[in-house]
């Protein structure tokens, strides 16, 4: 599947009827439980599996799909929407996204692409990449600000009791024996102010658990993060450099670059290093919930032992490469409703492709300023970024802390402020408006965490507002951060009500 901006029409629209209804139920097939529809139509972090009308700002979490890879999916899918697919035909789909992956991020032919139904199962390729017959200690950096199931995920340990292919199993029991003794260990990527720690700080701790993994018999997996939940990227690549140089095959790096806000060189810089690089489709991309990739590089590739039986109530056999060893032993069978989640998101990878970087640039500079000024006017404040770097991660996504304004507001009452907008805006404003879910990035002095939101572009969203001339892209930023202010600020009389706020100057 080629990437190209040609044949795109931003104002398609899906048709009503049978058809768009049984592509919808596909969308929500082949995934855990956290891909489920509620009565609303909504899953648990209130995205559709139809397109929205809704003021989509929420891409930092999850995206729903677009109305134009909708209609696309539907033209390209619809004789072929009431059987399931084929193992075979499965196999040339995955091949078929692999080739557009591979040309996105101009990748060698030896790089290997591994499917997943969500970030969260990605974890199981790095573990399956590093097992060497050793124990592993896995070192989680950050665990606040990556996916939540990943401390059971990173562990080799299975996060919920059902697969994304279906099969019941026991929470945070291994997902295989030879992951059983795996034990974990958690790096903070921000000191109790909400400060993020220096890369060098950092990088020297991991370093240190590195070290006494060796002298322990282990083997390391060591988690870095390009763009968290709340933009940070740590270590920064020259001290990620520096870690390889250290270690070099006593560890397995792997990049949480799952929010997808990264630069195709920087993914390239990684798989140089040897870094498996960890990306999903379903946030910043704007693909529907849920899909990820993961990009092992040749070197790894080479070395890897057979895939533990375990990953039999993981993943299908076309979601690894066929000449990966093992991989014939997983059951072939097609999962359709991921294959059509991930070339979803490839269809806005293309279309993101086709825009002018200046234009990008623009949009991203205009959208921080505007979240800046909305902070401004409803008293909040932005929780700290790395240190002044300035990336994809850093100019398309911005973490508010509430409780600048509201001192009690705490991870708790943010959540019941995000429901809140998340379910009654429309009422509110007059428009749906999704935001992303509070993260935990800083406490309050009495020790619970600080209540935040964020507030994101996405793939699909930079090309409608890069449609636009700068005049009436500063219009509508404006607008549209003017109904989140009043979405912000209605939801806060409710759910903040017996909390009393600053006065503001």
């Amino acid at each position: 599947m080629r990437l190209s901006p040609k044949g795109f029409d931003t104002r398609a629209r899906h048709p009503d009827g049978r058809d768009a209804a049984r592509l919808t139920q596909i969308l929500v097939s082949g995934g855990d439980r956290r891909i489920r529809l509620d009565a609303a139509g909504r899953n648990q972090y209130h995205a559709s599996a139809a397109p929205s009308d809704a003021l989509a700002y929420g891409s930092s979490t999850i995206s729903s799909i677009s109305d134009h890879a909708f209609a696309s999916l539907l033209r390209r899918w619809r004789p072929r929407l009431d059987r399931p697919v084929a193992a075979d035909d499965y196999a040339r789909g995955l091949d078929a996204i692999r080739a557009g992956v591979a040309h996105y991020f101009g990748l060698e032919d030896r790089t290997a692409i591994v499917f997943a139904a969500s970030g969260t199962d990605l974890e199981y390729v790095g573990l399956a990449a590093a097992h060497d017959g050793r124990p592993l200690t896995a070192i989680l950096l950050g665990r606040d600000e990556v996916g939540s199931g990943c401390v059971h995920s990173a562990a080799g340990r299975f996060f919920a009791e059902e697969t994304a292919i279906g099969a019941r199993v026991v929470a945070q029991a291994a997902i295989d024996p030879v992951f059983a003794g795996t034990e974990l260990v958690d790096v903070p990527v921000r000191n109790d102010s909400g400060e993020p720690r220096a890369s060098a700080a950092v990088a020297d701790e991991l370093s240190r658990h590195v070290a006494r993994a060796r002298a322990g018999g282990r083997r390391a997996v060591v988690h870095v993060v390009h763009g968290s939940k709340s933009g940070l990227t740590l270590p920064a690549l020259p001290d990620v450099e520096r870690l390889v140089a250290a270690h070099g095959d006593a560890m397995t790096v792997v990049v949480d670059a799952c929010q997808l806000r990264i630069a195709p060189a920087g993914v390239r810089r990684y798989l140089d290093l040897g870094c498996i690089v960890m990306l999903t489709g379903s946030k910043f991309a704007g693909g529907p919930p849920f899909s990820g990739f993961a990009l092992v590089p040749a070197a790894i590739r080479a070395r890897v032992r057979p895939l533990p039986p375990g990953l039999r109530r993981i993943a299908y056999r076309a979601e690894w490469p066929a000449d990966w060893p093992g991989a014939d032993a997983l059951d072939a069978r097609g999962n359709l409703g991921l294959l059509l989640r991930l070339e979803a998101a490839l269809i806005e990878i293309g279309r993101f492709a086709g825009l002018p970087s200046d234009r990008i640039a623009a949009v991203s500079a205009r959208f921080c300023r505007h979240v800046t000024d909305l902070s401004h006017r409803l008293g909040v404040t932005e929780v700290p970024g790395a240190g002044g770097v300035s990336c994809l991660a850093t100019q398309t996504l911005r973490t508010i802390d509430l409780s600048a304004r509201w001192p009690d507001c705490d991870l708790d009452a943010a959540r019941a402020l995000h429901t809140h907008i998340a379910r009654h805006a429309r009422r509110d404003t007059g428009r749906e408006i999704r935001l992303g879910q509070p993260v935990r990035t800083h406490r309050l002095p009495d020790g619970r965490s600080a209540g935040t939101l964020r507030v994101s572009l996405s793939m699909p969203l930079i090309a409608e507002l890069a449609a636009l001339a700068p005049a009436a892209l500063e219009g509508r930023l404006g607008d549209d951060m003017a109904l989140i202010e009043r979405a912000i600020a209605a939801a806060a009389d409710v759910t903040l009500d017996r909390r009393t706020p600053v006065a503001l100057a």
